[in-house]
């Protein structure tokens, strides 16, 4: 059976980090499981989808913002 594919892998051209309100939701929305729930959301969402841990708005990687960043306050 073959490996269901979720996206082309085309990260540099990711739909779902084009700047839009949906993606500052969605930065919003995973960083507040990662308060709730910790290291573990980052496992699993660094493990399928590794664009999904920059912020929308400032790019930074792995969940980090910089200062005054309003996705976190």
């Amino acid at each position: 059976m073959a490996t269901k594919r979720f996206c082309d892998g085309n990260c540099n051209k990711c739909v779902l980090m084009k700047n839009n309100d949906s993606n500052r939701q969605l930065t919003m929305i995973l960083n507040k499981l990662l308060d709730k729930f910790g290291d573990e959301v980052y496992k699993i969402v660094q493990e399928h989808c590794p664009n999904l841990t920059c912020c929308a708005d400032c790019h930074i990687d792995d969940f980090c913002h910089i200062k005054g960043c309003e996705l976190i306050d």
